[in-house]
């Protein structure tokens, strides 16, 4: 095993989750942004960023077809994981 760098938040990570396959990591962050990346090597893959505050909490279901995220601007959003497109 070894570390890999996520480059890509201009402000600090509040939150990292896994998919259930462990081929996916979703970090969240105080610059009202979710990205996803490939966990082999770190590459970013997207950027989910439609919140008016910091996001403090994500999830993502057992399929890895829908992301949850919650924010500072009292919203929670659900996305759609592959086209990056809100559902909710």
């Amino acid at each position: 095993m070894r570390p890999i760098i996520l480059n890509g938040h201009e402000r600090p990570i509040t939150r990292i989750t896994y998919n259930c396959d462990g081929d996916l990591i979703f970090t969240a962050a105080k610059n009202q942004s979710v990205c996803v990346w490939y966990s082999v090597n770190g590459e970013r893959l997207g950027t989910y960023d439609q919140h008016d505050g910091a996001v403090w909490w994500l999830d993502v279901d057992w399929t890895t077809t829908m992301l949850l995220t919650a924010s500072a601007d009292w919203s929670c959003k659900i996305w759609d994981v592959e086209t990056g497109n809100r559902c909710l």
